[in-house]
């Protein structure tokens, strides 16, 4: 007699040995993490107008759980019109910074901060790409020695859970897993600012934020 499994036409492939529940049990992990995470979003003003070139981001408290390490990011910082476009960058630490050259002038991209190693990549022509790998936690100044009014920072974090703030001064981070964190903005010389925030399960969770210089 055939086995149930025989009758209806599905056979078992030589050496099967129950893979399928294994791969459904993985899945059904990955939607309970996916489940389990909230977006984050609000305002963040300065005397009630839009944080201009600012960034918020979170920090874990203990007891939070590290998200798993991501594969190596890379982003790009170009040079246009006589400017670093964007003028503030928020990148994790490991994250390959591409720094292409939009304009129709030779450009150099140097930054003087210890926590980048004080790089220099030279004078390079339109169209070209120089490129740095950024390690070390903090705010890396970018300059260029051509056209001295040209000025970018870099914020290298520790955690995938940042934004940069629109001009409308509006931010947005999605798939933020549940748990404890300190809310943190950063703009140049503007006071620190952290606040601790609760996230749940799921939904979103609406902070704003509004300061002084």
């Amino acid at each position: 007699m055939s086995s149930s499994s025989e009758a209806s036409g599905a056979r078992r492939p030589r050496g099967w040995r129950g893979a399928a529940p294994t791969v459904i049990a993985v899945l059904i992990g990955l939607a309970v993490v996916q489940a389990q995470a909230t977006t984050l979003e609000g305002s963040a003003s300065v005397d009630g107008r839009p944080a201009l070139n600012a960034v918020v981001y979170l920090e874990r408290t203990a007891g939070t759980a590290a998200p798993p390490p991501p594969a190596p990011a890379r982003t790009v910082m170009d040079q246009k019109n006589l400017g670093f476009r964007p003028e503030v960058l928020p990148v994790m630490r490991g994250t390959v910074i591409e720094f292409t050259n939009s304009d129709d002038v030779q450009h150099n991209v140097f930054s003087p901060s210890a926590i980048a190693g004080k790089f220099n990549l030279g004078t390079y022509g339109p169209g070209a790409t120089r490129t740095v790998t950024l390690d070390e936690l903090g705010d890396v100044r970018v300059l260029c020695n051509i056209h001295m009014e040209m000025e970018a920072h870099i914020l290298v974090l520790d955690g995938p859970y940042f934004s940069s703030v629109a001009s409308d001064g509006r931010y947005y981070i999605p798939d933020v897993p549940t748990g404890t964190y300190t809310l943190k903005v950063w703009q140049e010389q503007w006071l620190p600012f952290a606040q601790s925030v609760a996230l749940p399960e799921s939904g979103t969770l609406t902070v704003n934020i509004n300061t002084g210089k």
